[in-house]
Parts: C-alpha cells; structure tokens; sequence
C-alpha cells in the first residue's frame, strides 16, 4: 500500500504490506521530499497495537541537483503484532520550516498465526517464561513406547523481538549421547520458522528433532542438550560479542517390551508397519543351479534391524547372503525398506511351489499383533546333476605330519640363563679391571669396631655412633639388617629367636631404645655406662646365639630345592607331553579314515595340552581344512608358523585360505626369534671376551684392532638383542585374531551401531580395545570397526585354543 502527497513542494510517500502474519515483522517506509538540503522532520503517530521494534535514528538521505537541488529523506520503522484483524495507522507528518505536510492513513491486515498441524509438538507444548530473552526446551512424544518403536526428541530455541533482531548468526546446538537407542536426524523445518505467541509476547523457534528407538526395555534419562549463542553488546557494526549458554532439563524415555498375549509363531522381534514382497531371479531352473531368492520388507519403523523372515523350502537348501538397506528419514516418521537375499539350489525337479512367506511384526499404533504374507510363485526345475558333498573335493587331500616331535623350547629371553649369561659376560673384564686398580685396606668387622669404640676416650663417645655400631655388631651375628631393629619390640624378637636368653634380649632392647631416644631426642642424654653395656650385650649374644650356619638355610637344602623343582616340572610336563601324544595319534588315525570332524577335534585337544607343540597346530590346520572350518584352518597354521616360521609347508597351506604379502596382519615373518637372540647372545660375549683380553694382557699385537673389535660385537650384540626382541613380540601375536565367521564391522559397540565393511571368515584382525561384549579390531584395507568378542579367535602365541 503506497500513498503519495505532494503540497507547497513537498511531498510525502508511505508504504507498508497489505497482509501479514500474526508475529510477523512489518516493515513501514516513509520517504519524504523536499527542495533545499535541509531534511523534514517526521512526526509518527501512534502504531497500537502494533509494537516497534527498531526505528532509523537518522534518514538515509539522498541529493537531487537538478531543478535547482532537492532532497530525499527516508524513514524506516519494523513493527510486529500478536492481535489479529484490520489495524489503520494514523497518518505521518513531515515538517519544513513552515509547511507541513501528512501521509494518508495505512491500513494493514493482520491474519492469524501460522501455526498449523506441521508444528513440532516442543513448539506448542513447552513451557515458556515471557520474562526471558531465550528459551530453551526438549521434550521426548511420546514419553513411553515399545521396544522398537519410534519415539521424537524435538529441542527448540525460543526467541523473543529483542533478542532475534540482535542475533547476527544462529547459535550453536550441541545434542546430548543417548545410550541403549539408534537415532536418526529428523529433517529441519522447512520455510518460516514457527512461531509461539504467549500473552501479548510473540517467539521465534528454532527446532532440533531425532528420531529414537529403544533397543531394550528400560527407563532412559536423556542428559540436557546445550546451547551457545552470542549477542552484540551495542547496535554498532563493529560491536564486541558476549556469550550466552544455556541447558533444556533431562527428559525421560521409558521402553517396555511388546506383550506376550496374542504373539503369532512366525514373530521374530520386528516393531512397526510393515509389508513383504519376494521374487526369484528366475522362474525356470536346474537340479544343482543356484537361484536368488530375494524377500523386500518396507513399512514405518526402525528398519536397520528388522530380522530375517523364517524360510522353509523343503525342495532346495538356502544360504544367506546378502541383505541391502534404505532409510528415508525425509519425514517426521522413519519409513524405508530391507530386502534380504538368499541363494537357493533346488534339489529336485518338476513343477514345485515357493510357498508363501509369512512374516509377524507388532504394530504399536494398534498395539496388535499382525502378519504379511507374500504370495507363492510357481517355478519349473529340470534335472539336472547335484553334487554331494564327497564329489566336491577335487583336489587331493593334504598330508599330515606322522611324527609328533613334542614342544619346542620357548624363546630364550623367557628364560633366566639368557638374561644371566648377558649379565655375566662383562665381569671378566671388570675384575681385569679392579686388579689394575689399587687394593683398599680391609674393613673391619661391625663387632671389632664396637670394641675398638670401647678403646676411645668416654669424652668422644657419640651415641648416634654407638647406636649404629651396636646394632651393626647385633645384625651381623644374627645374620639380618640392622634395619629391622627401628621398630620397637622387633630386636627382642630377633634374639628371641636365634635363641639368647630372655634377661639378654631386654637388655639390648632397652638399651637400643636409650640410645635412640640419646641419638635422636631433643633432650635425653646417653647413659654414661652405655659403651660398657653395649659390649658385654654383643658379647652374651654371641656366646648364646645359634651357631651362624643354623641361623641360615642349609646348602643341602637349597640344593636339593634347586634339583627338585627342575624335576617336579619336567615330570609335569611329560606327563602333558604323552596325553598330547596319545591324541595326536588318535588325530592321524581319525584323518586315514576321512573322519575329518573327529581329526579336527583330537589335533585341537593335542594343542590345548601341549601349546608349543607345531606339529599339533600344524595338523589342527590341515584336518579343520578338510573339514570345510576356514577359520580354524586358519588359526591352527598360523600359530604352527608362528612356532616354526622357517616351515615352507605351513607357509603354502596358509596361502589357500587367505593371501598375507608382506605387511598384512597375517603375515608371519620367516625368521626364528630364538636364532636372533642366541646370535645376540653369543656376540655380546664374544665381545666381552675380547675386552676381558684387553684387560689381562697389556701386550697383545694388534691392540688398537681388538679394541675396535670389541666395541663393534658389543654394539651389533645390542642391536640384534633389540631386534630379535621385536621379531618374538610380532610373532607372539597377542593383539592378533581369526574370524570365525562372516561379520559386519559396526560404528558403535551394538546391535543398532551403522555398518562400516564386512569381515570375512578366516581373516586376521587386530584387537585395538574391548567394551563389554563387543572388541573393536583393524583389518588390512584399512578397514575397522567393532565386531562381537565371540567372533574372535585369538592368535596368541602359547596360549590354548579358545
């Protein structure tokens, strides 16, 4: 609407919409022209009921210089409303020295608010306080559903004039973790933005919405979403912002299982509204000739975990294969459909019928149990020639090992000689060493320096002295550290038990208490006769006191300790050694007779009871693989390998189930860490030989050459340590596992996690962590993901098959 006056020269122009929306904001233009430089002045009436929510200070001005120059003056007022009808502003005045000159009157409809059915439940029903720049509210629709049925968390940002006129960006929303439930992000809102009129206060929405489903029964708290907004501290362009942050309250979810009344038998977990539909690839076939089956589920609902239907054709076999997945999350209900595949081989022929698939879901509209059907197909199989499962093998089978070999020796840096024979090497050369250095005078014993104290003058007697050399002189005859004797009651105890008399041990006891209490009191001074008793106590308790090779552990003793546990052990293990042996056996007699199940199962009881034994893992592999268990083929040559690793036959039987180049997980390096670290061994002491050579022998031929020598075995030594250290670690494997069967690699450790790859039966897998039931692994192709620990066999070295 534009009205246009012009009077003595001046004239005047207003503009404003015809129709807006309750809420909405209108923009009122004034431009006013007069001749001069000088701008009008405006007058503006009243705008009830409409409410200003900013107005230009200053015109935006413009020259004109024809005619002798005149001026354009423009106004600008933005008014909002929450009334709805036909609202008539005044009319605006403009002023000029003398003249005065006014618009026509503006009339202006107002309609109702456009809130509608499309509203998100969180705008009309949260709770607003008008005395609040923002709001902001969450809400769960509804508060309790089945498991598997879809549930709304909406978050919306309420806005008030002020606060959404300021607002130079929009904030920043930072949705909460929700535990126990697969989520989809709803669509944002499209168009205007909803708004919420309360009292004669109107609010701008700014809406968040995802879809939930609960994936167990339970009462879910949702933690608070957070919001962070900014605000300009003045109107200037260049204005420093401050922060806001904000929180909604908790919400709650609660998830109950669908009931048990009324449930059909071809029910497997499904919760929506759902349809299905089936077709075969083909309608003519052949005796042997696989076909693909493939069954289509759509309908509303969480459909990334809808089940498989239950399928029974009693005229073919069925394999699963694969299954393929479509979301629409365009609309406030999740819809999409899942469509599984199966390969199927008929195995007779004639004019046969696919029967009808039923497939059982809970509807949580109806709160009823429903099926869908889809129809049968009528197909045509000709003979043809099936298989079985003998005439399959065309290659021949793989020879076992005849000849159990038992355990080999772990490496050598599990064992104490090797870290002892490394230890000992330097010492010839550092007693050549300490005989070229000059010989210190002997020490003397704790008791001959309490006695030769007792020679000295009373007046030199230090007590912090006479306390150490007395429970010296004690220590050492009873055979332990004078240490033991700070606590109280303890050196009583210790003659007590090397047996001194009852009168002796109080004496020194009470006499150790006097001198600390003299050595480190602030006060007490040491007993004049304390030297005198100190003497005449280390004497009565050398005197009374067990003989010292009483007071220790026999040699004989220790010896026959040394000598029987080596023994007790290698008695053990021999025992473990011929059970292993018998079942070994009984593996080789079970795999002549093509009992490759039977094989399989006393190759694996040999490896459980001998760990280190190759020849057991070895045939473990080669009787699973004749039994049709990749996985366990798998797991049981490699960890033969990884006892023998220089084994060509163990390295091309691997390489039928699965091809490890080098740098794969499974790819075994071809190189004994025992031969490394003997290697190490044998240098670093020849190393140390030379240099214990050096030290003994001043002329030797050759000696600059030597020395170099030695320097070189010692470094080499060390760095074929360090390798054959990382060479035994790589082939530990005890990160490493086996698939045991085809799984899917998950985002998230559960069920309803999104799917990241696919791991095959028989491949390698890394280990990285575990959560609960579930280990989150790496594979070659940099695939990763979690998968169930239950599908993990391990690798590690040693350790019994799991």
């Amino acid at each position: 609407m534009i009205h246009f006056l012009v009077f003595a020269q001046l004239a005047i122009v207003a503009h404003a919409p015809e129709t807006v929306a309750a809420c909405d904001a209108v923009e009122v233009t004034v431009a006013v022209s007069a001749p001069g430089s000088i701008a009008p002045q405006i007058v503006a009436p009243t705008f009830r009921p409409f409410d200003v929510l900013r107005s230009s200070v200053t015109p935006h001005v413009q020259l004109d210089p024809r005619n002798g120059g005149s001026i354009i003056a423009e106004f600008r007022y933005v008014l909002t409303t929450d009334q709805s009808g036909t609202f008539t502003l005044p009319p605006f005045e403009a002023r000029l020295r003398d003249a005065t000159i006014r618009s026509r009157p503006l009339k202006i409809v107002v309609r109702g608010s456009r809130a509608g059915d499309g509203v998100p439940t969180v705008v009309a029903r949260a709770r607003i306080d008008t005395s609040l720049d923002v709001n902001f509210r969450a809400l769960t629709e509804p508060e309790t559903v089945y498991v598997g049925q879809q549930a709304n968390y909406e978050v919306a940002v309420f806005l008030n004039e002020t606060v959404r006129d300021r607002l130079r960006r929009n904030p920043t929303f930072f949705p909460p973790d929700m535990q126990a439930m697969l989520a989809y992000d709803l669509p944002p809102v499209t168009g205007e933005p909803p708004k919420r009129k309360v009292g004669t206060r109107c609010f701008d929405a700014l809406v968040y919405q995802r879809a939930l489903f609960p994936l167990v029964p339970g009462r879910f708290v949702i933690a608070p979403a957070q919001l962070v907004y900014s605000l300009p501290l003045s109107s200037s362009f260049f204005s420093r912002e401050e922060s806001h942050e904000l929180v909604t309250d908790s919400t709650i979810l609660v998830a109950v299982e669908p009931p048990t009344a009324g449930r059909p038998n071809e029910y497997t977990g499904a919760v929506g509204d759902l349809a299905i539909a089936s077709k075969l690839d083909t309608q003519r076939g052949r005796v042997g000739d696989p076909m693909l089956l493939t069954v289509r589920l759509s309908g509303a609902g969480n459909v990334k975990l809808f089940p498989a239907p239950k399928l029974d054709i009693p005229w073919a076999t069925l394999v699963r294969a694969d299954e393929r997945v479509q979301v629409d999350s365009t609309a406030r209900r999740i819809r999409g459909a899942k469509e599984f595949d199966w390969v199927l081989t008929p195995k007779v022929a004639g004019e046969l019928d696919l029967p009808p698939i039923r497939y059982g879901y809970f509807n949580p509209d109806t709160r009823r149990y429903a099926v869908t059907s889809a129809a049968g197909t009528r197909v045509t199989i000709a003979p043809g020639a099936l298989a079985v499962v003998d005439t399959l093998r065309a290659e021949p089978l793989l020879p076992l090992r005849l000849r159990y070999r038992g355990p080999i020796d772990r490496p050598p840096h599990e064992r104490g000689y090797f870290w002892l024979a490394l230890a000992l090497a330097p010492l010839p050369a550092l007693i050549g060493r300490v005989r070229r250095t000059p010989r210190r005078s002997p020490t003397l014993s704790a008791a001959a320096r309490l006695r030769a104290l007792a020679r000295t003058r009373p007046e030199l007697h230090d007590a912090c002295e006479l306390r150490r050399a007395f429970a010296s002189a004690l220590g050492e005859r009873l055979g332990v550290s004078s240490e033991r004797f700070t606590r109280s009651g303890a050196l009583a105890r210790a003659l007590r038990r090397a047996g001194v008399s009852v009168s002796t041990a109080a004496d020194a006891e009470v006499l150790l208490r006097q001198l600390d209490e003299a050595a480190y009191g602030r006060s007490a001074a040491m007993p004049n006769d304390a030297l005198q008793r100190a003497v005449a106590i280390a004497r009565a308790t050398d005197a009374e006191a067990l003989p010292r090779h009483q007071l220790r552990l026999p040699p004989v003793l220790g010896l026959l300790i040394a000598i029987a546990l080596p023994l007790t052990i290698g008695t053990v293990r021999a025992l473990g050694v011929d059970e292993a042996r018998q079942q070994f056996d009984s593996g080789v007699r079970a795999y002549a007779a093509h009992d490759f199940v039977g094989a399989r199962d006393a190759f694996a009881s040999a490896s459980s009871r001998a760990t280190w034994a190759p020849d057991a893992w070895a045939n473990l592999g080669t009787s699973a693989w004749a039994a049709g268990d990749t996985a366990i083929a798998v797991l049981g040559w490699q960890r033969a390998l990884r006892l023998e690793p220089a084994a060509a036959d163990l390295r091309d039987r691997l390489q039928l189930a699965q091809n490890t180049p080098l740098g794969s997980l499974g790819f075994v390096p071809p190189v004994s860490s025992a031969g490394t670290l003997f290697a190490a061994l044998v240098i670093w002491c020849t190393g140390w030989v030379l240099a214990a050579a050096l030290t003994f022998r001043r002329a030797i031929p050759w000696r600059v050459g030597v020395r170099r020598w030695a320097y070189g075995a010692a470094i080499v030594g060390i760095l074929l340590l360090l390798g054959g250290l990382d060479l035994d670690q790589r082939l530990s494997a005890r990160d490493l596992g086996v698939l045991r069967t085809t799984a899917k690699l998950s985002s998230d450790p559960a069920l309803g996690g999104e799917a990241k790859g696919t791991a095959l039966v028989g491949e390698v897998a890394r280990a990285i962590r575990r959560e609960g039931a579930w280990t989150f692994v790496t594979l070659d192709e940099q695939r990763e993901g979690w998968i169930e620990s239950s599908r993990l066999a391990s690798l590690e070295r040693g350790a019994p098959a799991d």
